[in-house]
C-alpha cells in the first residue's frame, strides 16, 4: 500500500461521520446479492455507511448495485473497477470508508438486524479495537435450510472480557474469520493494516486476520449470533480446487510481514506456524482428491523451509499437530496414503438416473447413517425427471458438508460409478442404488467389520423390498454363507464352492477397500446394464481378504421400472460383454484354469437368466445369437451335459441342443416344449432328484434320456404341423381375427 493511498484513507474526526462503515466486495453474486444488501438496509443502526465495490462483475450484480445505490443514495455507495481481486476491492472500500468502525459483509451472506448497533455500542463502551460475535453457517433455503451455530470464542469464560492477544495467544485457536466482527478504523489506518493484494478471491482474509490480531490490544467476543455465513455457494473460494498454492503464498506473505516487525515476531512467530498448519489442514480437506497428493508434497517443501528458517516453534503446537507436521515433512507420500486417505471412512457412490420418487427414501436413509465420517458422492447420469433438483436440495441441506454432487450426460450406471470412484477419498467405498433403502447402521457396521478383519471386501446380507406391497423378504442367494470358508477373513482361492453362485454380482451389499481397487485397477464396465458383474466378480476373485457380516442391512427394491436392473432389455448383449471381460480378467490374473468349469457354469446361468427375463419380442434374436455365437465363444458348446452342475440349466441346455438338432432352430420351439404340462412335471421330478443328490443317478439319467427322446419326437411333430397344407390354410384364414385380437390386447 503506497503512502499516498494510506493518507487518502485517513479522515478528520468530525461529528458527522457514520458509526460503522460496512465493506461489501462484489463479484458475480447476482443470486445472493439482494438478500445481503437488504440485510444491511434493515439494520437498526441508522447511521450506517455501506460501501460496495463492484470488482468487474459480468453478471447482473452491477445492475443490482446501481439500483440499490439509487434507492438508498444517502447511505449506500458503489465503486466500480476492473476485476483486480478480493484484496484490492477490500482496500478500495476501506479507503473510502469514513465510519468510526469498519465491518465486512461477504455478498453471499446476510446479517441480522441488530448486529452493527450491538457491536458498535460494545466497542464504544469498552474502547475496543475489535469486537466479534458468534455466527451460524447455513445451507439451502426454506424447509431445506440447515444451520450450525459456531462460537467465535472456544473458551466460554472469555465472552465479555477485554482481551490482549499478545497476552492470551490461545485466542489464535479460535475460528479464523474477519466478517463476524467490526474493527476500529483508526486502529487499522494507524497500524497500516490492509488486505494482501493478490489476484482472485482466495485466502486474502487470512493476512488481514493475522495483522489485526497481532496488533490489537483490546479485543472482545460477544456470545450472540448476528452473522449468517452461506456454505453452499458453488463459486465460493472454499470450493475452489485450482488454487491450492494460493494459501501457501498468503502465509509466505504473513511470515515476511511478521519478520519485518521484530517486536511482533518474538511474540507471534510460534502462532504464525500454528495458523499456517491450520490453514494447510483446512485447505487439504477441501481439495479435490486428485490434487491432494501433489499438495502434500508442496506442503512438505514449504514446512521444511520454514523449519530451516526457525519459524516452526514446537511449543505453539499441540502434540498431535506437531507429530503431523513432522510426519508430512519426513515423508509426504506416507502421510498422504496413511493419513489423508483415512480422513473419510467410507465414500458412498450413488448413480442416479430418473430415480424419483424413490430417490427421497434413499437420500433419507443416507442422512440417517450412524457413521458420520463418510462422504456421499451423488452422480446424476443425465436425469430428465426431478432427480437433479432433489439431489441439489439434499446437497445444500447436509449439515456436515459431506455431499459431492457430480453430473454427466447419460452414459449408464457403470460410467457414473466410475466417475464417483474417481472422486472418492474414503478408506472404503460403497456403491449403492438410488432406489434402495439402507439400515441406519449399515455403513457403520460394515466398516467396523471390515476394519476389525483388515478386509479388502466386506459382504453383508440383504433383503427384497416389494415396491407394490411394501413387504420385505431375505435374499437368501445373495451370499451363501454356508458355502464359504469359516475363517474370517479368507482368500477367494479358499472357496471350494462355485464363487459365482456363492455371491451375486451386484455391488450394493458390499464394502470395498479403496486402495485395493486402485491397486488392481478394477472398474465398472461402461454398459447400461450388467455393468456391475465384471467389477464385483473381478474384485472378489482376485481378493485375498474377504470377510462376511452375517446381518441384513440393505433393502433392494423390486418392481421399479426405472431401476438399473430393469434396463437389460435395451442392451441384451451386455451380459455377453460382461462375461468376456470377466474371463479376460481371470486369465490376466492367472486364475482362470482352476475356475474354468465354474465360470462356464456361471456363463450358462447368466445367459439363460437373461433369455428367460427378456421381453418376448427380443428373445428370438437373443436366442439365435446365444446358440450360434456366444455358447461356442464362452466354451458352453464344447462341454457335455454332465459338465454343468445346476440341474435346471443342464436340462434346459439339453433341450436347446435337441431342438437345434431336430427342430427349426427357433426360440419358440424351446418355449413350446417348456410350457407343456406333462414335460414340465417330468422335468421338475428330474430337477428334484438331481438337486437333492439322489442315490439313483442312473435312474435319473435314464429319465433325462427318455425326455430327450420325447423332445425330439415333439420337434418332428411341430415341423410336420408347420409344413402341412392345413397349417398354412389356417394361418391364412385367421389373419384378420388375430390382428383384431392383437388390437384388443393393446
Amino acid at each position: 500500500m503506497t503512502e499516498s493511498f494510506r493518507r487518502t484513507a485517513t479522515t478528520d474526526q468530525d461529528s458527522g461521520r457514520p458509526s460503522v462503515s460496512v465493506l461489501v466486495p462484489t463479484f458475480n453474486v447476482e443470486q445472493y446479492l439482494e438478500a445481503a444488501l437488504d440485510s444491511l438496509i434493515h439494520q437498526t443502526l441508522t447511521d450506517l455507511e455501506i460501501i460496495c465495490v463492484d470488482d468487474g462483475s459480468t453478471d447482473s450484480s452491477s445492475e443490482i448495485l446501481a439500483r440499490y445505490a439509487q434507492e438508498h443514495s444517502d447511505r449506500l455507495k458503489v465503486i466500480t473497477q476492473a476485476n483486480a481481486g478480493y484484496g484490492v476491492a477490500m482496500n478500495v472500500a476501506l479507503r473510502h470508508a469514513t465510519g468510526e468502525y469498519v465491518g465486512i459483509l461477504e455478498p453471499d451472506d446476510v446479517v441480522r438486524p441488530a448486529m452493527y448497533e450491538t457491536l458498535w455500542r460494545t466497542g464504544r463502551e469498552h474502547d475496543l479495537d475489535i469486537v466479534k460475535a458468534d455466527y451460524l453457517r447455513f445451507r439451502g433455503v426454506g424447509e431445506h435450510r440447515t444451520e450450525v451455530i459456531v462460537r467465535s470464542a472456544s473458551t466460554p469464560s472469555v465472552y465479555g472480557q477485554v482481551l490482549d492477544p499478545a497476552q492470551q495467544v490461545g485466542i489464535f485457536r479460535y475460528p479464523m474469520n474477519t466478517w463476524c466482527g467490526i474493527y476500529r478504523r483508526e486502529f487499522l489506518i494507524e497500524n497500516d493494516i490492509w488486505h494482501h493484494e493478490t489476484p482472485g478471491a482466495s485466502y486474502q482474509d487470512n493476512g488481514f486476520f493475522f495483522q489485526t490480531m497481532c496488533l490489537a490490544r483490546r479485543v472482545m467476543y460477544i456470545n450472540e449470533v448476528f452473522y449468517e455465513n452461506r456454505r453452499d455457494n458453488p463459486n465460493s473460494s472454499v470450493k475452489s480446487t485450482g488454487k491450492a498454492d494460493v494459501a501457501l503464498q498468503e502465509y509466505d506473505w504473513i511470515r515476511e510481514w511478521l519478520l519485518k516487525r521484530s517486536e511482533l515476531s518474538e511474540e507471534f512467530i510460534g502462532v504464525y506456524g500454528l495458523k499456517r498448519w491450520h490453514n494447510i489442514d483446512f485447505t487439504m480437506k477441501r481439495l479435490a482428491p486428485s490434487l491432494r497428493r501433489e499438495y502434500c508434497h508442496m506442503v512438505s517443501d514449504v514446512l521444511r523451509k520454514d523449519a530451516e528458517r526457525g519459524v516452526l516453534i514446537q511449543s505453539a503446537f499441540g502434540v498431535g499437530e506437531w507429530n503431523r507436521v513432522q510426519w508430512i515433512m519426513r515423508d509426504a507420500d506416507e502421510y498422504y496414503y496413511q493419513h489423508e486417505t483415512g480422513r473419510v471412512k467410507v465414500s458412498v457412490v450413488v448413480p442416479v438416473y430418473n430415480a424419483m420418487p424413490y430417490l427421497k427414501d434413499c437420500l433419507a436413509a443416507l442422512r440417517a447413517q450412524s457413521l458420520r465420517d463418510l462422504e456421499i458422492i451423488l452422480v446424476d447420469d443425465g436425469s430428465t425427471d426431478e432427480s437433479m433438483e432433489e439431489l441439489q436440495k439434499f446437497a445444500e441441506s447436509d449439515p456436515y458438508d459431506r455431499v459431492i454432487l457430480l453430473t454427466q450426460e447419460h452414459q449408464g450406471a457403470g460410467a457414473a460409478r466410475n466417475l464417483g470412484l474417481d472422486n472418492a477419498q474414503g478408506e472404503y467405498v460403497a456403491f449403492l442404488d438410488a432406489d434402495d433403502v439402507f439400515d441406519a447402521g449399515m455403513l457403520g457396521r460394515a466398516y467396523g467389520k471390515a476394519k476389525a478383519d483388515r478386509a479388502s471386501i466386506c459382504v453383508f446380507r440383504s433383503r427384497d423390498l416389494d415396491t407394490t406391497t411394501g413387504r420385505t423378504s431375505p435374499i437368501k442367494h445373495a451370499v451363501r454363507i454356508a458355502e464359504l470358508p469359516k475363517a474370517r477373513p479368507f482368500p477367494a482361492a479358499a472357496i471350494s464352492a462355485n464363487p459365482f453362485f456363492a455371491f451375486v454380482g451386484w455391488p450394493w451389499d458390499k464394502l470395498f477397500l479403496r486402495t485395493y481397487l486402485q491397486n488392481t485397477g478394477i472398474r465398472f464396465q461402461a454398459l447400461t446394464s450388467t455393468n456391475d458383474a465384471y467389477f464385483v466378480y473381478s474384485a472378489l476373485l482376485c481378493c485375498d481378504r474377504i470377510t462376511i457380516l452375517d446381518e441384513e442391512l440393505v433393502s433392494h427394491r423390486r418392481n421399479v421400472k426405472t431401476s438399473i436392473s430393469n434396463s437389460t432389455s435395451k442392451s441384451p448383449d451386455n451380459a455377453h460383454l460382461a462375461l468376456l471381460a470377466i474371463r479376460d480378467q481371470l486369465v490376466r490374473s492367472g486364475i482362470y484354469p482352476p475356475l474354468q468349469r465354474k465360470f462356464i457354469n456361471y456363463a450358462l446361468h447368466l445367459l439363460l437368466w437373461h433369455l428367460n427375463n427378456l421381453p418376448t419380442d427380443v428373445r428370438e434374436d437373443f436366442y439365435k445369437t446365444l446358440v450360434t455365437d456366444w455358447f461356442p465363444e464362452l466354451g458352453v458348446s464344447d462341454q457335455p451335459l454332465d459338465f454343468f452342475t445346476q440341474p435346471k440349466e443342464r436340462a434346459m441346455l439339453g433341450m436347446i441342443r435337441y431342438t437345434q438338432e431336430h427342430g427349426t432352430g427357433s426360440y419358440w420351439d424351446l418355449a413350446f416344449l417348456d410350457s407343456d404340462p406333462e414335460h414340465r412335471a417330468e422335468l421338475e421330478r428330474v430337477y428334484s432328484a438331481l438337486g437333492n443328490g439322489a442315490a439313483d443317478p442312473d435312474g435319473v439319467d435314464q429319465r433325462v434320456r427318455r425326455l430327450e427322446r420325447e423332445v425330439a419326437l415333439e420337434q418332428r411333430r411341430i415341423v410336420q404341423i408347420r409344413t402341412s397344407e392345413t397349417w398354412r390354410a389356417g394361418q391364412a384364414v385367421t389373419v384378420v381375427p388375430r390382428l383384431i385380437a392383437d388390437l384388443f390386447k393393446r
